[in-house]
């Protein structure tokens, strides 16, 4: 199916009819509503195709929520009032929702931060610690940089490597989360190679910015290859932002 041209048509009929005065809104005001409504729908269907199974439920709980933020935006603005639902209601709402998914489904998505020393993975050990919703911060006071994977379920990452000790080898650093910001912080100079996915919000790599549904941002520094102190940043999210920046 050819979409461009029936975009075209969609947005001039938009905006016919809000020029005939016979809407009070414009293309563009339900523009970003309807893209939340479209992608959560999209996300449902291919989870109702697939063979499903526990972390799918929390997946369809996710996208569902999602559905639901994306109606609640446009409703008021094709003129059908919503009431206010402050965050006081939300969220107790979503802490039920959650208990109501682990009694019926079993655990759900914790952080799970993993720490090895070391380059090579089949020969270091792992600690972990878990927790379903809170932060995950590291610096900026010195600390040793080692190889590290966090998997999170709601909340913040904020990995501030700045003034971090940098062994000579190139650190994997492996970032997973459901809902929340992922935001790392660079010592100028150093060379990386990043690789950030998004399901819905924003990525910022450096000067570069992508925003809206589903984002790639790939970037590698130059002379990452022959660099000996190097970071490989690997951030997949969910919803919400991702911002890596390198401070002067």
């Amino acid at each position: 199916m050819k979409w461009f041209p029936i975009i075209l048509i969609g947005f001039g009929v938009g905006f016919l009819l809000y020029n005939l005065q016979i809407v009070s809104f414009t293309p563009w005001a339900i523009l970003w509503p309807t893209l939340i409504i479209w992608f959560s729908a999209e996300q449902l269907f291919k989870i109702k195709k697939r063979q499903r199974g526990a972390q799918d439920s929390w997946d369809i709980a996710l996208w569902l929520i999602v559905l639901t933020i994306g109606v609640y935006m446009l409703l008021p603005i094709i003129g059908i009032n919503m009431p206010t639902i402050p965050w006081k209601v939300v969220w107790p709402l979503a802490l039920v929702l959650v208990g109501l998914l682990t009694l019926l489904q079993g655990k759900p998505p914790f952080v799970k931060v993993h720490l090895r020393s070391g380059g090579n993975p089949h020969q270091s050990e792992f600690k972990s610690s878990s927790s379903f919703v809170g932060d995950v911060n590291r610096g900026p006071s010195n600390w040793v940089l080692e190889d590290t994977e966090i998997s999170h379920g709601i909340g913040t990452v904020n990995l501030d490597l700045t003034q971090a000790i940098i062994p000579d080898r190139e650190v994997h650093i492996n970032v997973y989360g459901y809902i929340g910001d992922a935001s790392i912080y660079l010592p100028p100079g150093l060379p990386f190679k990043a690789e950030c996915s998004l399901s819905l919000g924003e990525i910022t790599v450096l000067e570069r910015n992508e925003s809206g549904t589903p984002r790639l941002v790939q970037y590698e520094s130059p002379g990452y290859d022959t660099a000996t102190q190097k970071v490989n940043i690997t951030v997949h999210w969910k919803i919400g932002e991702i911002s890596i920046r390198q401070i002067r």
